[in-house]
């Protein structure tokens, strides 16, 4: 390993604002905004955006909701639908990307 010797060097410029490109995504550093790292992560992949953000949207239904004194908020059963739908829509999704895990269909073919 070589070692700094001799004078340091003059007029260093420390670069403040560039952006990394990973092929999938796109890092934004501004060491002015933020200096422990990237302000921004864009995706450029959006194949899953849509199933990430239905399974956030389901997660965030599935938490408890809490009054201001500190008691839980019974479940309605608009909340339900909304969480069946929400969940519903997620799958439907899942499956769409990830045809292969699908569930097998059990029990007799249907007679017509």
């Amino acid at each position: 390993m070589s070692e700094n010797r001799g004078r340091p060097k003059e007029n260093v410029e420390k670069r403040m604002k560039f952006t990394v490109d990973y092929g999938d995504s796109r890092w934004h550093y501004d060491l002015n905004k933020w200096p422990n790292g990237p302000y921004l992560v864009e995706q450029l992949d959006t194949t899953y955006n849509e199933l990430e953000r239905l399974f956030k949207k389901l997660e965030k239904l599935k938490e408890p909701k809490y009054h201001e004194n500190g008691r839980k908020q019974r479940i309605t059963k608009d909340s339900k639908k909304k969480m069946e739908l929400a969940e519903k829509k997620y799958w439907t999704e899942h499956y769409r990307l990830f045809p292969n895990e699908r569930p097998k269909r059990r029990g007799r073919k249907p007679t017509k």
